[in-house]
């Protein structure tokens, strides 16, 4: 009762409080609670230097879990391609990217903290190009269809209920393939949102293909040592088509 009660003034006045974005979420998920933050309480949470389950301490050269995208992609496209991750963090999928030889690519990511980061774990990153934002703000300026490929990894169950227009807006940009590693149900949460991922890009004018559970992707033992963890059971990997 009292926890749920200090959390109710948190998600009212936690920001205007300066309350850290970290300590809010501790909170929110020893209360159980559900409602979704309001949408700034949300940037300011992702905007963080080490926003909880959002930092990573290591930087792997090589990732069974990057791999896992190039296992789903490669036989759709070439390395000429250009491809755009929505959500890079600290760079791992895309330094993954360029090591196996796609080299025209770029990212969108919220936190400047992890762009910079990126910058300095993966020297082979330091041109390529990363939008600094939201990710609905970013999109926005892209062309319809510039961009061959555009995939998430663990991002788009953190897109907020007001921001739902962003399914739209990569369904515009996207020029040939669109590929969402998300889970397949969602739960909702204060800081994620139960979306229908199917669903969502099929109303946004995008064709399925297939949803693969993402282990069935992974290279090696699902191990923790392997980059595994029981959680990711949760997600599939959608991909769409455009039309």
């Amino acid at each position: 009762m009292l926890l749920n009660l200090f959390c109710g003034v948190l998600f009212r006045w936690g920001d205007k409080l300066g309350v850290p974005g970290n300590f809010r979420a501790r909170m929110y998920w020893k209360a159980g609670r559900r409602e979704i933050v309001p949408l700034l309480q949300l940037y300011d949470f992702l905007s963080q230097e080490r926003p909880l389950g959002q930092y990573y301490p290591t930087a792997p050269k090589w990732s069974s879990r990057s791999q896992s995208i190039i296992n789903r992609l490669s036989p759709l496209i070439t390395k000429e391609n250009s491809i755009l991750e929505i959500g890079c963090n600290t760079g791992r999928n895309l330094n993954h990217l360029r090591q196996a030889g796609y080299k025209n690519i770029r990212g969108m990511e919220i936190s400047e903290q992890a762009v910079e980061r990126l910058r300095i774990e993966y020297p082979s990153l330091a041109t390529t190009p990363v939008d600094i934002g939201p990710a609905e703000r970013s999109i926005q300026k892209y062309e319809s269809n510039s961009i061959d490929v555009i995939f998430t990894m663990a991002v788009l169950e953190q897109v907020h209920p007001d921001s739902r227009f962003l399914f739209k807006e990569i369904a515009r940009v996207a020029g040939k393939y669109v590929l969402a590693i998300e889970p397949g149900q969602g739960k909702r949460s204060h800081m994620q949102y139960p979306w229908d991922i199917k669903n969502e890009f099929t109303v946004a004018g995008l064709t399925f293909i297939d949803a693969k559970p993402w282990s069935v992707l992974w290279v090696g033992e699902l191990t923790p040592e392997n980059e595994w963890q029981e959680s990711m059971h949760a997600y599939d990997a959608f991909l769409f088509k455009v039309n």
